[in-house]
């Protein structure tokens, strides 16, 4: 099972509800909207940082993994800014729809959900630029993925 945080301002549950049913057969269970800690905010990048993110919804007591939709420009230790963030350990994940936006915005919403369930799983980033678990850089990268992991990922998880 997987509990599902979201953004007050997003409404995706049904959605990523199919998502987590579709590619891992897992159920998706809504916990309802939440406040994003003000402590995760960075007014210097006016970004959110991901990992203050996880910590708030890992520090929600229980055992299951966790995924939480926000949307806000986020960022990691490095980096300019980034589409999703996971921590195996403590189980939990958090995508960003913010820089996702087009025609195209469900698909590479869910591409970014399965890539984090994937880190969640034990998956590292693949070398395989078709691969689901190929690190985005760009939307673009995110387009060009494949929906599924290739062959390699697919084994380490079944």
């Amino acid at each position: 099972m997987i509990r599902v945080y979201q953004q007050k301002t997003l409404d995706l549950f049904d959605f990523v509800k199919d998502v987590v049913k579709d590619s891992f057969s897992l159920v998706a269970q809504d916990q309802g909207h939440i406040t994003l800690p003000e402590s995760s905010y960075n007014p210097l990048r006016q970004q959110y940082d991901a990992a203050a993110i996880l910590h708030d919804i890992a520090a929600k007591k229980d055992a299951e993994y966790k995924l939480c939709l926000v949307n806000v420009d986020i960022y990691a230790q490095n980096m300019n800014f980034i589409f999703g963030l996971a921590n195996p350990i403590r189980k939990t994940a958090v995508v960003s729809t913010y820089r996702l936006n087009g025609d195209n915005i469900r698909e590479r919403i869910s591409k970014e959900i399965v890539h984090e369930i994937g880190h969640l799983l034990g998956l590292g980033h693949c070398v395989n630029d078709k691969c689901i678990m190929h690190f985005s850089n760009t939307v673009k990268d995110t387009d060009e993925k494949n929906r599924t992991f290739c062959q390699e990922c697919r084994r380490q998880i079944e």
